[in-house]
């Protein structure tokens, strides 16, 4: 009898283990990038459990995919990554026929070069990529950053030795030294890496620090003067300044020589177990009073038309949320394998040789 017992026991934790798996989604993305109101009403919606996942770099995110990491259900990275993930097969084709909310997407985010068809990915948000300061400290200096000159002169890095944070991003930092440098942000070209490298290891002898992840904090502490920063992080740190008292304020700017934007995509991945609820997700996130919480609640920006009508006058007209036809703003694309190895070994080098 015990035995029998046992059996039935098993039979319905296997039953219930099954039914619960199959009404999981598991979300891989960055911190803060997707509101709070939109995650629980698609768990209502869908009957289901949503897991947030994160990563910090979305190299090293690639690397892992690409490498057979699974677990994860549907993606929300940039571009680049998301296209040597599906290079290497790990990302579902698409039914577009099944995303009934993709008419709210700017046309002008679509097609874009690493994916030209939409055929695996759909514009989820972007975010500028910019330097955060305290602007009292700078104001006192005499410094205006607007330029990369800021992270990259020693003119500047003189008055803000160990206050300057930068992207723990081969491409982001990367591309800001090409664009201080005057050349194409995107170079293969092995002359130009090889002076941007240059460029940054006379800089890190500077720099506090290498930092995607916590830099915010440490500009609300007043630690850090200078960071590269997000427009999310920088909008809830402004956030977080309206909670407690301080003797210095915040601000972003744009630089002249321009900026990159990341835009970031969802995707599902090859592995799947749950396509119909990855669906309803990719839907849900779609609707604009999902793309008007994200941007009200983390200072994202949205590729969603509908959303943009509906958006705080002071969120839309924020230069470094969503820059205007004036700023000079490049897209990421990917490398080739032998550049990316080349320039992935070059950054090893540059943090193994930190100087803090």
């Amino acid at each position: 009898m015990k035995s029998w017992c046992g059996i039935i026991y098993l039979l319905l934790m296997s039953s219930y283990n099954s039914a619960f798996a199959e009404n999981v989604i598991n979300l891989y993305t960055t911190s803060n990038y997707i509101a709070d109101s939109t995650v629980s009403n698609f768990e209502k919606r869908c009957k289901c459990k949503l897991f947030l996942n994160y990563f910090s770099d979305p190299q090293e995110m690639s690397a892992k995919l690409v490498a057979g990491a699974s677990g994860y259900d549907v993606i929300i990275g940039t571009g680049y990554a998301l296209q040597d993930i599906n290079n290497a097969g790990k990302l579902a084709q698409l039914d577009l026929n099944k995303i009934h909310n993709l008419a709210n997407i700017e046309s002008k985010f679509m097609h874009q070069p690493f994916d030209p068809k939409n055929s695996f990915s759909i514009p989820y948000a972007y975010t500028p990529v910019f330097l955060a300061y305290n602007k009292t400290v700078l104001d006192k200096l005499g410094i205006v950053p607007d330029s990369w000159a800021v992270i990259f002169d020693e003119k500047y890095l003189k008055q803000l030795r160990g206050k300057v944070t930068v992207f723990d991003s081969q491409r982001n930092v990367f591309a800001a030294a090409l664009l201080y440098l005057g050349k194409d942000p995107n170079s293969t070209n092995l002359k130009d890496l090889e002076s941007a490298r240059k460029l940054i290891e006379r800089a890190s002898h500077y720099w506090a620090r290498y930092d995607s992840t916590i830099y915010y904090r440490s500009l609300l502490d007043g630690e850090i003067w200078v960071a590269m920063s997000y427009s999310n992080d920088l909008y809830n740190t402004l956030q977080d300044t309206k909670k407690i008292k301080l003797n210095y304020t915040f601000a972003g700017m744009l630089q002249k020589e321009g900026n990159m934007v990341e835009l970031d995509n969802v995707v599902i991945t090859a592995n799947t177990k749950n396509i119909d609820l990855d669906y309803l997700f990719i839907d849900t996130v779609l609707e604009a009073k999902s793309a008007i919480a994200l941007s009200n609640e983390t200072g994202a920006s949205v590729p969603n038309w509908q959303a943009l009508a509906s958006l705080p006058s002071d969120i839309v007209s924020n230069t470094w949320i969503y820059p205007q036809q004036n700023n000079l703003i490049f897209g990421f694309t990917a490398y080739p394998p032998k550049i990316r190895v080349m320039a992935n070994e070059m950054w090893t080098e540059l943090k193994m040789e930190c100087h803090y």
